[in-house]
């Protein structure tokens, strides 16, 4: 059987490692070829050409080469985002099967473009949401499965690094992973999602923090960090049940359960995630196996994301500011309304000042001597003593004196 040909374009960062992974898989396995390498960058060519030994007949500056080349039965594209849906669809219209890179699209509606033309040119077309072949995730979501801590409360995902990246969206190029683990974790997707951001270096042109908050069906929400500041690399991810917590150290591939009074390091072998998931693409390809559930959670994937940055733009209304309470205003207008009665008295429960319950001052003013409590059949009645009317009228003449004069800046007022 002859292998599949797969080309990779792009050779950056990411590219780099796909490289490496499809000549070990080509050694190794044999049912995979690396037909070409693409990257506009001579620099990164010669990388590829010195380090990895890729042979100079399968290096080129333009993906229309690759792409047309009727030897290539497949691309893995892992250029920057912004250009992974044309190139993405210029594959898929020539008869290629793609693996694209997170995300998929910066679009949605071209997201699910591509998932019909796939679809409609019965070709294979996968995602790369790497996250999925990682042992302890898939350890976790077994856990969770068989019910292990009880009715899920709520889940929260660290996804975090310490990198200048003046030019990338942090939240399509950060937030992908997060939203696809926990569609993996809980097994389902947002009802609605909100977040919040901030940009601190680069003339603030590109947030480096940002926070999500999803909401999920049975009262389940997620919180979601993601930043660029923060000291170290973290890609964590934890769920809290009704009977206990796992957290899951997706970047090193452990397992921890939590139970009342006790710890647990669940055993996971860590495997290589990329190897993984090039082995299945292969394999797909090799069987054609046309399943659509990968374009779809890579479509889904940028929805939410788009849904989270919306939320960002349409600013949230501020909180008002507190207003300032007078209380000695306060007791006066329970006064005068007390005063004004019928018997000059009131009964408390038909008494509120400001929307607070007046309780605590009549209780002020009784033990104060402002005004007395008369038992009577119907409950407590509150009466105005003379001291209380003494009080009302000094009140009376300050506020009438200082209406008539400009206050001065060191004036005390009653409160």
């Amino acid at each position: 059987m002859k292998p599949v040909r797969v080309a990779v374009i792009g050779a950056g960062y990411w590219g780099r490692k796909l490289v490496y992974e499809y000549i070990s898989a080509q050694c190794n396995r044999g049912s995979v070829q690396l037909a070409g390498v693409c990257d506009p960058s001579p620099s990164a060519r010669l990388f590829c050409k010195e380090k990895f030994s890729v042979k100079d007949e399968l290096l080129t500056d333009s993906a229309e080469d690759l792409i047309g080349d009727p030897e290539i039965s497949a691309v893995h594209i892992a250029t920057p985002n912004q250009t992974h849906y044309a190139l993405a669809k210029m594959a898929l219209e020539a008869g290629k099967d793609v693996l694209v890179e997170k995300p998929m699209t910066l679009d949605s509606r071209e997201a699910y473009e591509l998932v019909d033309l796939a679809a409609s040119r019965e070709l294979v077309f996968h995602v790369g949401h790497i996250f999925r072949f990682n042992s302890a995730l898939n350890r976790a979501r077994e856990i969770l499965n068989k019910g292990t801590i009880g009715k899920i409360f709520y889940a929260r995902i660290q996804w975090t690094d310490s990198q200048y990246l003046p030019d990338r969206d942090i939240i399509f190029d950060l937030g992908p992973h997060p939203v696809d683990v926990l569609n993996q974790l809980l097994d389902s997707w947002p009802t609605q999602v909100s977040g919040f951001a901030r940009a601190y270096r680069n003339s603030k042109n590109h947030d480096e923090i940002a926070y999500g908050l999803a909401e999920f069906d049975d009262e389940i929400f997620a919180h979601i960090e993601l930043s660029w500041l923060h000291p170290g690399k973290a890609r964590e991810a934890t769920v809290v049940g009704s009977e206990g917590g796992l957290v899951v150290d997706c970047l090193h591939q452990r397992l921890t359960l939590h139970k009342t009074g006790s710890t647990t390091e669940v055993p996971v072998t860590a495997n290589n995630t990329i190897e993984a998931e090039i082995g299945w693409f292969v394999d797909c390809v090799d069987r054609r196996g046309l399943e659509v559930e990968s374009g779809l959670i890579g479509a889904r994937t940028v929805e939410v994301l788009e849904a989270i940055r919306k939320s960002m733009w349409e600013r949230p209304l501020p909180i008002a500011q507190p207003v300032r309470h007078d209380h000695t205003a306060a007791m006066v207008g329970i006064l005068q309304s007390i005063g004004d009665g019928p018997d000059r008295s009131a009964f408390a429960t038909d008494l509120e000042v400001d929307n607070t319950r007046s309780d605590k001052y009549l209780q002020m003013m009784s033990k104060s001597g402002l005004t007395r409590t008369i038992a009577t059949p119907e409950g407590l009645r509150y009466e105005v003593t003379e001291n209380g009317l003494h009080f009302l009228k000094e009140y009376g003449d300050i506020e009438r004196n200082l209406a008539r004069a400009p206050l001065n800046p060191h004036q005390k007022t009653l409160s």
